[in-house]
C-alpha cells in the first residue's frame, strides 16, 4: 500500500498542473507577459504573481460565505426582549362531504 502525500503537495501539483495546462491551451508566452486577458490574469494569480488580486479575490469570497451562511443559519435572538405578540387566530375550517 503506497503512502498518500500531504495535502500541501497534492495541491501545489494540481497547480502546477492547472497553470501548465492553462498556459498551453492560451498559448502563452513566457518572454511577454499578458495582463489583459483573463487566462493570464488566472494563471498569474495561481502562480503568485499578483497578490493584490489574490488578496482582493479573498476577500470577496469571504464576504460571499458570510452572507451564505447569513441566510442559512438565523440570528439567535435574546427571549427576554423579543415580545412573539398574540397568537395568530385559528383558521376556520369548512368541512365538505363527499358522498
Amino acid at each position: 500500500m503506497t503512502a498518500t502525500p500531504p495535502l500541501g503537495e497534492q495541491l501545489r501539483g494540481l497547480v502546477e498542473a492547472l497553470t501548465g495546462a492553462l498556459g498551453a491551451a492560451a498559448g502563452e508566452d513566457s518572454s511577454a507577459e499578458c495582463r489583459t486577458c483573463p487566462v493570464c490574469t488566472a494563471l498569474a494569480v495561481l502562480r503568485g504573481q499578483r497578490p493584490e488580486l489574490s488578496e482582493a479575490l479573498a476577500d470577496l469570497l469571504t464576504t460571499a460565505a458570510t452572507a451564505l451562511r447569513g441566510l442559512t443559519r438565523p440570528e439567535p435572538q435574546d427571549e427576554a426582549t423579543t415580545d412573539p405578540g398574540p397568537a395568530p387566530a385559528p383558521v376556520p375550517v369548512q368541512r365538505i362531504e363527499v358522498a
